[in-house]
């Protein structure tokens, strides 16, 4: 099959309205294509909910529509779909389901039996899907989140009682105008110095006054006492790739295979990677016929992604394989404060043309269910090489094999790799957490903190970020870092462990993922990543990072589960389309943007950088030498956030409802 390649509407037609299958009336355009703006809606999508001693909250969300009433209400705001809501009640007890939940009423019913009978909160966690939960219990209101984090809530306290909703932004405004001002600064550089942990961060939000509850966490609100937050068991790998194969074919099927179910037209990335391809050919097998849709940039130097790619297609009949050509006005760090604004910073602001171009037939298509690959790789395999670190705490005789493997690929000395492990084998979280404290505080440290295969073997890093930080700053994370430093063993997996890093890879993976869906909803696009499902994550993460991870084949979990599913040459790909030249000639394309952008940079506002750290990366980068491209572009993208919140007016989310005295007898 020769795939397509698709060009841009060069008009703008006339936006129209029309009304959806589901019923719901959604803008969408005659012939919008990536090419043109995409004008994303100005309300916010969340919803939002009140427990407290007074039943009538002082606020109410406006566009919103009731999910229940009550002395503890709960709404959704903005677009949602009807299968995205559903509500179930058994005797004294109900719940919402919020998000992609594709149980059956009976077994929404079922969970929900088994927590009213003590059985606990993972029953209503971990049904098929990717979701958010409301439980009333008629004493006390919970909110359960996933196991990824796509779903977090955020609370605050409002007249004495706990206003939530699913929407940092929304939160943060029952208490400020102006959001800009209401920023918290030492979460904003917690996220920027340790991405991979959430210790030093707690329960804080990137806004003041505003407490969050992220991946696989419940918030328990009870009239006139304070919230109180509970981990959920997160679970340790202990089956072997033959007992779990079955399990993530099953999850995998389920996940994809309904969602197509309910959309009339279906979209999908294809990569040509074998996370987006299994997602493809399971949407096709399902009788989609998806259009899937591949990015090929002619300025990248690896052109494997578009060869792989149409052999899936060739192999799948049921594919409409699209080739999306990019272009100069495509690259990277173009056109970035046109990204809809996010509730929390969003890397997806330094590709947005690139996502505009590549989401443009989908759209054009009126895709009502656009599936991607993403979280593929951090629930199939461990971060780094962290799983060499547990063979070697184990004294496992493959260790010698992998190692070398591995050194071979990354050129580097066995003995080099082998010792790295051992080290890490040694190394408990405690030490490592003091290790990130140490160098937080000692600029000499800061400066030299873990780079290339030492980054690769150890629980967690700094990242090139911190060196740039105020020293003010840096100090304050490394006090609340240590003082988190004990982890609850309620977790149910050692942080210090390939299996601990890969829940942390999980989490910061589903946040940034979060930010991407949040972008293609308000341009009308529905975007699902089963891979990131709380019933895949479970399947994925049930077999232990050593033995789902190995030099010698690529994601043998995933081969072993759709094995006769996929075709065969797809399976033993080991290669990755690399863009990092792309991200290199988007600096120079953009460079006078990007220094008007550092040149008084509000992070340097915020006392969390030194200006001339990012700036001098930035030079780096633009003169062609090796750069710090991640950190540079998490500053970037945190800049363009921030800018974005000083132009940003929420006084129209909120009604102030009549006082008793107003309301009508």
């Amino acid at each position: 099959m020769t795939p397509q390649t698709w060009t841009p509407p060069a008009t703008t037609s006339r936006r129209t309205k029309e009304v959806a299958r589901t019923g719901l009336v959604r803008a969408t355009s005659s012939r919008r294509g990536a090419g043109q703006q995409m004008t994303p809606t100005a309300t916010r999508r969340c919803f939002v909910g009140w427990a407290g001693p007074d039943p009538h909250p002082p606020r109410t969300p406006a566009n919103s529509s009731v999910v229940w009433n009550g002395a503890k209400p709960l709404w959704t705001v903005g677009d949602w779909r009807p299968d995205e809501v559903a509500v179930v009640a058994v005797p004294q007890a109900r719940a919402a389901f919020l998000g992609t939940c594709l149980a059956t009423d009976d077994e929404l019913r079922s969970a929900l039996h088994d927590v009213m009978a003590g059985q606990g909160f993972d029953a209503l966690q971990a049904l098929p899907g990717s979701y958010a939960v409301v439980l009333d219990d008629g004493h006390r209101l919970h909110v359960i989140t996933d196991r990824a984090g796509l779903h977090p809530v955020f609370h605050t306290d409002l007249a004495g009682s706990t206003l939530f909703a699913s929407d940092a932004l929304m939160a943060a405004s029952v208490h400020h105008r102006n959001l800009a001002e209401a920023v918290n600064p030492l979460v904003v550089a917690a996220w920027l110095y340790l991405p991979d942990l959430l210790e030093p961060r707690g329960q804080d939000s990137v806004f003041r006054r505003v407490g969050r509850v992220g991946a696989a966490q419940v918030l328990t609100m009870t009239p006139y006492h304070s919230p109180q937050f509970r981990q959920l068991p997160l679970k340790q790998g202990s089956r072997s790739i033959g007992e779990a194969a079955p399990m993530l074919a099953e999850a995998l099927v389920k996940a994809v295979g309904w969602r197509v179910d309910r959309a009339s037209q279906v979209s999908t990335d294809l990569s040509g990677g074998l996370d987006s391809s299994s997602c493809a050919v399971l949407a096709a097998q399902a009788g989609a016929a998806p259009l899937a849709v591949t990015y090929a940039d002619p300025r990248s130097v690896n052109d494997e992604d578009v060869q792989f790619a149409s052999s899936v297609a060739s192999a799948e009949p049921g594919l409409r394989h699209l080739v999306i050509i990019g272009r100069i006005a495509t690259l990277p760090f173009t056109d970035m404060q046109s990204i809809p604004i996010c509730d929390e910073p969003s890397l997806d602001a330094l590709i947005i043309a690139r996502t505009r171009h590549r989401l443009g037939p989908a759209l054009e298509h009126r895709s009502e269910c656009h599936l991607t690959g993403g979280g593929g790789d951090v629930v199939l395999t461990a971060p780094g090489l962290t799983y060499l670190g547990d063979l070697a705490r184990a004294g496992h005789r493959s260790l010698r094999h992998e190692a070398s493997g591995w050194a071979r690929l990354r050129h580097h000395p066995a003995r080099h790799v082998r010792k790295a492990a051992t080290r890490l084998a040694r190394t408990s979280w405690t030490a490592t957490i003091r290790t990130l404290a140490d160098q937080l505080v000692n600029p000499h440290l800061v400066a030299t903190a873990r780079r290339g295969l030492d980054s690769q073997l150890a629980w967690a890093v700094l990242s090139p970020c911190a060196a740039w930080g105020t020293l003010r700053m840096r100090q304050a994370l490394a006090a609340r870092l240590t003082a988190a430093a004990v982890v609850s063993s309620s977790e149910g997996v050692q942080p210090d462990s390939a299996d601990g890093a890969a829940w942390r890879a999980v989490q910061w993976h589903g946040a940034a993922t979060r930010g991407f869906h949040q972008v293609a909803r308000t341009w009308g696009l529905v975007v699902h990543s089963p891979f990131l499902d709380s019933q895949v994550i479970d399947a994925c993460l049930a077999v232990p990072a050593g033995e789902r991870t190995t030099v010698d084949k690529p994601k043998p979990l995933l081969a072993a589960a759709l094995d006769d599913r996929l075709p065969p040459g797809l399976l033993e790909r080991r290669t990755k389309g690399d863009y990092s030249t792309c991200e290199y000639q988007g600096l120079r394309a953009n460079a006078d943007t990007l220094r008007a952008l550092l040149a008084k940079p509000l992070l340097s506002e915020l006392d969390i950088l030194i200006p001339e750290g990012p700036r001098d990366a930035l030079q780096v980068g633009l003169a062609g030498a090796s750069a710090p491209l991640g950190a540079l572009g998490s500053v970037i993208a945190t800049e363009i956030w921030l800018h974005a919140l000083h132009n940003l007016d929420p006084t129209d989310w909120w009604h102030t409802p009549r006082t008793r005295e107003e309301r009508p007898r």
